[in-house]
């Protein structure tokens, strides 16, 4: 007999893994961090550890935790576009006459799984299913090459999920550009209700496109129609171009939200106080009487330059299991400024109407040397409790587990390099590193990570 379960919709919460080519390249220029670090050795052993301290924070606050496994590098059908041989041979000639191009499709990007897809619920979706978009990343290239193979991935980790639709990306053909969920917030009184989606863009078409922007309003439309949210659920915000110049390359830079509660810098969104009083309003036709919290924080208190530093906006704030919610920052908050960031939370989690009961700081240094904090390391999927039990149950290994999670731990600490300089990147040692550890997690995660993957095979090695 099947167990009766209550369905109600809870997050299942994504953490991407670092793979074993983590290194910087200073790849994403309009990105802060990654063009400070540009050139400095990584650590993609640690990187990936750090990921699993994440995890297991998740864990222990009692929210459903899922792994998205990394992708092969160096990405060999980019380079054959323009070298031939056997894979070794293209590697070789690319690190001899193309280093950029190198660098470019050896990137770990995919670690940052909130650009990963857009996700929706049944519950606001027009034929009740789960939806999730797979982000197009076509901005930049090493961004780009990670599209068809998260696809693939995510198509094969909900095919036992009922009522889902895994959707591949957008066409860039028509200039949707689309960077998925760290441009996407959903604002709800509980993650049972319905929500309103606020859709962020960077461009429209307008003069005023600053050329950095990443996320077009097309795009954002596409997904919309196609998750099948209604016009009174859906609003579309749009960055202000003056804090995209500064850094703000994703909204999840500089604003970030869980249920009824937004935690954003007045300077997010072009027309910056007045945009507070248009969520607000949009919040209360679908939700006439409930409560929205909106901590808004002052460019006075933590202006844009040092919320891009801090990335005090691109921490998550999570429910926990048993009521009220918790956030979890980057260590860099306690760090910089004199913790300048971190007395703000403090002062926020204080506050007797917030909904915020505590704080937990993270060191996520690998990851936020090259631009990333703990939000863009997850893709939150609202999931009733039948889904999560078939995702739990299904083929694919990917939900959480003591057993899971020292599974992978054996396979970073036998496997990944503690040293990498960029321009070890083409040492073919390290391709047939990252096989050797995909094939692992293959096994282990149930996944298609090698078979089908956009790359090729050839035998596989731990890096000596």
């Amino acid at each position: 007999m099947s167990p009766i379960v209550n369905d109600s919709i809870q997050e299942v919460i994504f953490v991407g893994m670092p793979g074993p080519t983590h290194h910087y390249s200073g790849l994403s220029v309009d990105n802060v961090a990654s063009s400070i670090n540009r050139g400095n050795i990584s650590n993609p052993r640690q990187a990936a550890l750090q990921g699993l301290d994440l995890v297991r924070l998740l864990t222990s606050l009692g929210i459903t935790a899922a792994i998205l496994p990394p992708q092969l590098r160096p990405h060999l059908p980019l380079l054959r576009y323009h070298f031939s041989g056997n894979d070794e041979s293209v590697i070789l000639q690319a690190a001899r006459k193309s280093e950029g191009l190198l660098e470019s499709a050896s990137s770990s990007s995919a670690m940052w799984v909130a650009n990963a897809a857009t996700a929706t619920p049944g519950i606001d979706a027009k034929d009740g299913k789960l939806h999730l978009t797979t982000a197009n990343l076509f901005t930049n290239v090493h961004r780009r090459i990670e599209a068809e193979d998260t696809h693939r991935v995510l198509s094969a980790i909900f095919a036992d999920v009922p009522d889902s639709i895994v959707h591949a990306p957008l066409s860039a053909a028509a200039g949707l550009k689309d960077e998925g969920a760290a441009n996407h917030m959903r604002l709800s009184p509980s993650q049972d209700e319905l929500g309103l989606h606020i859709f962020v863009y960077g461009s429209d078409g307008r003069s005023r496109d600053p050329e950095t922007a990443r996320q077009t309003i097309s795009a954002s439309r596409a997904v919309k129609a196609l998750h099948g949210i209604s016009d009174a659920q859906a609003l579309f915000m749009r960055q202000n171009p003056a804090v995209i110049e500064q850094g703000v390359f994703h909204n999840d830079v500089i604003a970030v939200s869980n249920e009824n509660l937004l935690l954003v810098h007045e300077k997010a969104y072009d027309g910056e106080s007045h945009s507070m009083e248009v969520i607000e309003h949009a919040y209360a036709e679908l939700h006439p009487g409930r409560k929205l919290n909106i901590i808004m924080i002052g460019e006075k208190d933590l202006s844009v330059s040092e919320a891009v530093h801090t990335y005090f906006f691109n921490s998550q704030i999570v429910s926990k299991r048993g009521g009220g919610m918790a956030l979890i920052a980057p260590i860099e908050v306690k760090e910089l400024y004199g913790g300048k960031a971190a007395s703000i939370m403090e002062r926020i989690c204080a506050a007797r109407d917030n909904p915020i009961e505590e704080m937990h700081f993270i060191d996520l240094r690998q990851s936020m040397r090259n631009g990333g904090g703990p939000a863009c390391l997850r893709m939150r999927v609202p999931m009733t409790d039948v889904q999560r039990l078939a995702l739990a149950g299904g083929a694919a290994n990917v939900v959480a587990s003591d057993a899971l999670l020292e599974g992978i731990e054996g396979i970073i600490e036998s496997f990944y390099p503690e040293r990498l300089y960029p321009s070890d990147v083409g040492n073919p040692d390290l391709y047939h590193c990252c096989q050797h550890v995909l094939g692992e997690m293959e096994k282990l995660m149930r996944l298609p990570l090698l078979s089908g993957a956009s790359g090729t095979l050839a035998s596989a090695a731990p890096m000596a």
